[in-house]
């Protein structure tokens, strides 16, 4: 083989591996950019997988969280009870006692300490049947001082107290007769509710259920009970042990009967009044 021949070889050769490299690097290069296209679809594709599962996520907390406030809405709520209203508190003193007899009928038959007991023990059975709190201040012929009397009102915290007594003219007059309640003018400090109206309230109920007299509402503040109560109070004159008509009206079972419903019906009143 001649020069000339070597160098038309060489020169092909040349040529081809040029040919070779071009080719070359021409599909290396749409290699790389179908794998960068590949590549970029696929995070594309995963961005999408994510969102889509982030979306689904968020869409079932969501509808967890609607779920149990529509469960905790209808479970059912508990029940405010409203306050319950306090109970209402009454003293009721029977007048006398024990060696203290009290005043009695002209022929000692009826003595003032046993009727104003039999009475008490009536209203305080009344009452009881309307569901008032009442206490005593004496339930047998024992004798109680005065201050005793006005110290269980403070100590049970009473809403009312009310005394009953039988009443007396003076020597020789027999003919003084009926119902009188007594009271003091004063302001009683926490209550709505005053002497004066306690007295009229059960003034009026006694009228409407006892046979005797209505005489009137007197204001006798020095007495020891009304001056030193601190919650309204009012003494009841149940009528005239010296008066034969009113001794007999209350030495009978319908008498007592009759005048403690007067004064339960009095109580019930004036505790209403006094809300």
């Amino acid at each position: 083989m001649n020069l000339s021949e070597w160098r038309r070889l060489a020169t092909q050769s040349v040529m081809l591996l040029l040919v070779v490299v071009v080719c070359s690097l021409s599909f290396s290069e749409q290699f790389r950019a179908k794998t960068e296209k590949t590549v970029l679809a696929d995070n594309t594709s995963q961005k999408k997988t994510e969102k889509k599962k982030a979306g689904k996520e968020t869409v079932t907390a969501e509808s967890k969280t609607t779920v149990k406030a529509a469960a905790k809405a209808i479970q059912p709520q508990p029940t405010q009870q409203p306050q319950a209203e306090k109970q209402k508190v009454v003293v009721i003193d029977a007048g006398h006692g024990g060696m203290d007899e009290g005043t009695s009928s002209p022929d000692r038959k009826c003595v003032e300490k046993k009727y104003t007991l039999l009475i008490s023990e009536k209203v305080i059975e009344l009452l009881k049947e309307q569901g008032v709190q009442v206490y005593a201040t004496r339930t047998s012929d024992k004798m109680v001082s005065k201050k005793s009397r006005v110290g269980t009102v403070k100590k049970k915290k009473a809403d009312l107290f009310v005394s009953i007594h039988c009443n007396a003219s003076t020597v020789g007059d027999y003919t003084s007769n009926g119902i009188e309640v007594l009271y003091a003018k004063k302001k009683i400090k926490g209550y709505d509710l005053t002497n004066k109206q306690l007295a009229d309230i059960l003034m009026d109920s006694l009228s409407k259920t006892s046979k005797l007299e209505k005489r009137k509402v007197i204001q006798r503040s020095n007495l020891y009970l009304l001056h030193y109560s601190k919650v309204p109070t009012a003494i009841v004159e149940i009528g005239y042990i010296t008066n034969k008509k009113d001794m007999k009206y209350i030495m009978k079972e319908k008498g007592q009967k009759e005048t403690a419903q007067g004064i339960c019906d009095g109580i019930l009143k004036a505790l209403e009044a006094g809300k």
